[in-house]
């Protein structure tokens, strides 16, 4: 009997130790897998900022977070602290008999561990308030290293850098205290009611002396608290937006702000009203004045305010808000780089023949292929490698032998996606890069219709970073990695190197694979490329800057290089416009509610080390020279930028946007501003399609806007920035710049003239200047959506449109961008047409407009000779070219030479002297049908002949006349 129940009980031991050892598993398991995994990833972290050699960066930033959360935990353990000890100090010695049953059942359950209990729950709190204040980081190291602006604010005469660095972490710091100070107060009064402070012999409990006096204390604190945050909130008022711009305009200069001072006094008051009933024990006095305070708080900062912009503002709006729509004016163009625009005046009359043949240096840089439309084209012909991708064109300008020329360049990136080997070792130790650059100059097109793609000779191909990358790879295997042009492993030193176990484990473990320490390939001159989009990488550094949406690649002395434009921004600028709901490039790195930009940074990543360098472009920007003393060895002079680098920076094009947008209604005085007398808009953009309807962009131009009498534009879409070689007509050289059109300003967006012009400089020696062309005169010449409806209402061009945009046969009709040429003393535009058949972009020919008269060519020459009757001068923009595309060789997807030849027009015998006019004129008409004919049999070589043909008859009949 003994031994079986010692079996039984040896059984029912066993079954709980097995369950002690599954539970024990599991929460290792838990511990490993959640802990651990944080841990590793933390070691890994340290590991990559320390390969990229930014370590300064990742221990500047965690001790910053440290020290914040140290601070504040220690605050407020310091302030529940003492207060649950004075608590503790003033409670009876006995504890009384008539306390509410809830405290007896407490006191009951917890004993001699209550008090433990009140300061762990101190404890939590602090934990819990600590942790947001992490996360102000940005906030404290902008507030430790503040530099000055040198400019102060019209209202109050205080540097702008108060309000960007110093008043963001104060603020924060206020209604922290305020908060916990709330907490503490509750935290108090439990330890009161738990120490018996507070009894219930009736329906109202007495409050022991010594409890009121402490809570009279704190109740004191939070008054003053909250008084100096009102004094703080004076400040903010400076970036509202209660008028019809951003600011303190008149009712929050007359009637807000002298409600708030009255606040301040009225909580001042409630402050010390409360600390007197420790004498005086009468606690009426500060109940009153805190239900004064929210009159005032209601009447003062709400409905007075109101009544001011309804009854004194609105009735005489333009004279009262006159001088602080006028600081906005000047806050506004500062705050946003547009406070040195060179205005230029330009006048455009009609040109002839003469003067366009006598000026052709402005119409050789137009270009005939357009980025974004021909994307497709360059993935059909360069980008069709099994894990390679082309995902962005992008506009520069290089050197090919002759002079500075532009180019559509794209880099062929990894598309691990599409890579034939899809095993773990295939996407990771394979496929571990994309493969070179490809370029085409952009007024060459060959005789099949294409790009005339050229070799930079790139010595390092190999791209282990790129802008659409992600995931890790871990080159320098024993695996053989996919070749690009050259054999050879990866030989950076930017990855983590996998020189242990140790750190083979903490990999796997951070990303949860298994495979990293499985593998046998990997070896301890492995190294893990992690963090491989450009941007990414770039953000991981310096996240406190923002960054453009557009990463483009520059071939440098051998090596492709990825340039980021990175902006310095706030929201707190005071009186400058918020950019609202500009249009901007997607994935832009600007906020809507951002009102101060620069462009302070061009970050630079090695495509093939992954090595990040910050290039400071804007020296005296004080948001930059802040973060330089926040992070010393992190920014690099521009100085020591090579040469070859600063030959093709561009200027971005989102920050174009934002100043032109702005530009456009802040080039008028502030006296004119109310009624928008002078103002432009940004044009009008026409449809890549066409006769496409003009689209809208959203519902508002500015989502802050709160006055609708206040006139404002449609939001339909605006003419696209666009880079190109631009004649200085100041100095007559080439300036490779952004372009940007205006057209004077109207709410129905009815005015469509050409009202003026602006660009900005890339060039090294003149980047980041902004000059407006301003067209003078009444007669204003036609803008580009006016242009784009009429070139595409010309007959013949209207027939050619019909036949290409064929859903039937699946071909669409896209255009490229609308270029405007200044020429001699005349303005023509110039803009691709292509053909889209089954996704792929084919180049057909350019469509040339002057004077309301619109003429298309296969060459920019033939277009020219059919707009400006006898024009006959090589204009270069379509030569011969080898297409041959050697440094593709060994991926296998060259093309054969391929030659372009320049069009002419049939050749035809001289008319006799005395040649019938009423002849001529009937063989032009019979060529003109046998055209027709030709088009509806769907002949448009034939059909394009048979009108040169006619046009050369025309041109010879009309030279007769004139001789």
């Amino acid at each position: 009997m003994r031994s079986a129940s010692n079996l039984s009980r040896s059984s029912l031991l066993s079954r709980f130790s097995g369950r002690g050892v599954l539970i024990g598993l599991g929460l290792l398991f838990l511990v490993v897998v959640v802990f651990g995994r944080a841990i590793a990833r933390f070691y890994v972290d340290a590991l990559w900022y320390q390969g990229v050699g930014r370590s300064d960066v990742f221990w500047g930033v965690l001790w910053a977070k440290v020290l914040l959360f140290v601070v504040f935990f220690a605050v407020f353990v310091g302030l529940a602290v003492l207060n649950l000890y004075l608590a503790d100090r003033s409670a009876p010695t006995s504890f009384p008999a008539n306390v509410h049953p809830y405290v007896e059942r407490f006191h009951e359950i917890f004993g001699h561990r209550l008090r433990l209990v009140r300061y762990g729950t101190a404890v939590l709190f602090a934990f819990m308030l600590a942790m947001p204040a992490v996360q102000h980081w940005q906030d404290w190291l902008l507030f430790r290293n503040s530099t000055s602006f040198g400019i102060a604010d019209q209202q109050f005469d205080a540097d702008v850098s108060f309000y960007v660095f110093e008043l963001p972490f104060i603020s924060f710091a206020v209604d922290w205290l305020f908060a916990a100070m709330i907490v503490v107060l509750l935290l108090t009064i439990g330890a009161h009611l738990l120490n018996g402070g507070v009894m219930f012999t009736s329906t109202t409990p007495t409050v022991r002396s010594a409890t009121k006096v402490h809570l009279a204390v704190l109740l004191s604190v939070l008054a003053a608290v909250k008084a100096a945050d009102y004094w703080l909130t004076r400040y903010e008022v400076t970036n509202e937006r209660r008028g019809f711009v951003q600011g303190a305009t008149y009712a929050v200069v007359k009637a807000q702000l002298p409600a708030l001072m009255l606040l301040v006094l009225v909580a001042l008051l409630t402050s010390g009203l409360y600390l007197s009933t420790i004498k005086t024990g009468r606690w009426r006095y500060p109940i009153v004045a805190s239900g004064l305070w929210m009159v005032v708080l209601i009447v003062g900062g709400l409905v007075y305010p109101a009544i001011v912009q309804s009854l004194v503002v609105k009735p005489n709006q333009a004279e009262r808000e006159l001088p602080y729509i006028a600081r906005n004016v000047d806050a506004t163009r500062l705050a946003m780089g547009i406070d040195n625009v060179t205005a230029v005046p330009v006048e455009f009359g009609r040109l002839t023949r003469s003067e366009v043949e006598g000026d052709l240096g402005p119409l050789q840089n137009v270009r005939l292929l357009n980025p974004t439309e021909m994307k497709s084209r360059f993935v059909f012909d360069r980008g069709r490698v099994a894990g390679l991708t082309i995902d962005d064109l992008d506009v520069d300008r290089y050197d090919l032998g002759n002079d500075e020329e532009q180019v559509v360049i794209a880099a062929r990136e990894l598309d691990i996606d599409k890579a034939p080997n899809q095993s773990w070792q295939g996407r990771h130790l394979v496929n571990t890069r994309g493969c070179g650059l490809v370029l085409a100059p952009v007024s060459q097109v060959t005789t099949s219709d294409r790009p005339a793609y050229q070799d930079l000779g790139v010595d390092r191909p190999e791209l282990y970073f790129s802008p659409t990358m992600s995931g890790y790879a871990i080159a320098r295997t024993d695996a053989t990695e996919s070749t690009c042009g050259a054999d050879g492993q990866y030989e950076g030193t930017s990855g983590v190197p996998m020189s242990s176990f140790l750190r083979r484990s903490a990999v796997a473990l951070a990303f949860l694979d298994y495979n990293v320490v499985g593998s046998g390939s990997i070896n301890s001159d492995s190294q893990l490329l992690w963090v491989r989009d450009v941007r990414d990488r770039v953000e991981k550094l310096a996240p406190f800057l923002s960054y453009d949406g557009d990463p483009y690649p520059v071939a440098v002395d051998g090596t492709v290089q990825w340039v980021i434009d990175g902006y310095t921004s706030t929201t707190r600028y005071p009186y400058a416009q918020r950019l609202g709901s500009i249009q901007l490039t997607s994935n832009s790195g600007l906020s809507g509610s951002d009102n101060y930009v620069r462009n302070s940074v061009k970050a630079v990543v090695d495509a093939y080390t992954g090595d990040v360098t910050f290039y400071v472009m804007d020296p005296d920007d004080p948001i930059l020279l802040t973060w330089q003393s926040a992070f010393p060895d992190l920014f690099t002079p521009l100085t020591e930028m090579p040469d070859e680098l600063r030959d093709h920076l561009r200027y971005p094009e989102d920050l174009f946007r934002v100043q032109t947008e702005l530009y456009s209604k802040y080039q008028i005085a502030a006296a004119d501003f109310f009624e928008r007398k002078g103002a432009w808009s940004v044009a009008q953009a026409p449809s890549d399609g066409p006769r496409a309807a003009q689209s809208t962009v959203g519902t508002s131009l500015d989502p802050d806007a709160v006055a609708t009498e206040f006139a404002s534009e449609s939001n339909v879409a605006r003419f696209v920035p666009y880079y190109t070689l631009f004649r200085n007509p100041d100095t007559g050289v080439d300036e490779f710049v952004l372009l940007r059109p205006f057209v004077p300003f109207s709410t129905n967006d009815a005015r469509t003239e050409l009202q003026a012009y602006m660009t900005a400089s890339s060039d090294p020696d003149s980047y980041g200047s902004l000059t407006s062309y301003e067209v003078q005169g009444t007669d204003l010449p036609d803008g580009p959506l006016r242009v784009t409806s009429q070139a595409e209402s010309e007959p013949n061009l209207s027939q050619r449109i019909s036949f290409d945009d064929n859903v039937e046969s699946g071909s669409e009709v896209r255009f490229g961008d609308l270029q405007i040429v200044p020429v001699a003393d005349g303005l023509v535009y110039v803009r691709p047409y292509y053909v889209l058949v089954e996704g792929v972009t084919e180049y057909r020919f350019v469509i040339v407009s002057h004077n309301q008269n619109s003429a298309f060519g296969e060459t920019l020459q033939i277009a020219l000779a059919k707009l400006f009757p006898g024009f006959d001068v090589d204009v270069g923009d379509r030569i011969v070219v080898d297409a041959d595309d050697p440094g593709l060789d060994e991926l296998g997807d060259s093309d054969p030479p391929v030659e372009a030849t320049t069009n002419t027009v049939a050749e035809r015998p001289p008319l006799a002297d005395d040649a019938d006019p009423v002849a001529v004129l009937a063989e032009v008409e019979n060529l003109f049908d046998e055209a027709d004919a030709l088009l509806s049999n769907g002949d448009l070589a034939g059909y394009e002949a048979k009108l040169d043909e006619a046009r050369a008859l025309i041109e010879q009949a009309l030279a007769g006349v004139g001789g």
